[in-house]
């Protein structure tokens, strides 16, 4: 299920610039498995520059800069298709620690609710989709 509103946790860096931690995670239950991954993108469309990351066999955490015009593209893939989601940054909230984003399109069911960011994101939401289907490919645990 996509959410309309997200709240993230904001970092900053050491040079005092807003961030946000982005993950790539991929789950396995009994019954169920997905790859899940996040993105930023600027403004102009590009990905924002990653600078920090944690690595695990099943998680990867980056620390990437975020703008309150930036954008936060979602996505996760399981056996059943891809569900993308594009979240717009409402405010930086500084003294709470807190990223406000709102969801401004989605693609569910081979189809998006809203076409007019497609063009910009592209990169973006390329990249999230293929880094979500490589982490879900990835051979169990078990």
């Amino acid at each position: 299920m996509v959410e309309e509103n997200l709240q993230r946790t904001l970092a900053v860096t050491k040079k005092g610039f807003p961030a946000m931690w982005v993950q790539t995670q991929r789950f396995a239950g009994p019954n169920v498995r997905y790859g899940e991954c996040g993105a930023v993108c600027s403004p102009n469309g590009k990905l924002t520059r990653i600078i920090r990351s944690l690595y695990n066999y099943t998680k990867v955490k980056s620390l990437v800069r975020i703008s309150s015009k930036c954008v936060y593209i979602e996505a996760t893939y399981n056996i059943d298709g891809s569900i993308v989601a594009i979240y717009k940054v409402d405010n930086l909230d500084f003294k709470n620690k807190k990223v406000n984003l709102t969801r401004v399109a989605t693609y569910k069911d081979g189809k998006w609710d809203n076409t007019s960011y497609l063009k910009n994101y592209k990169e973006g939401i390329h990249s999230s989709l293929m880094r979500a289907k490589k982490i879900y490919s990835l051979s169990d645990l078990d």
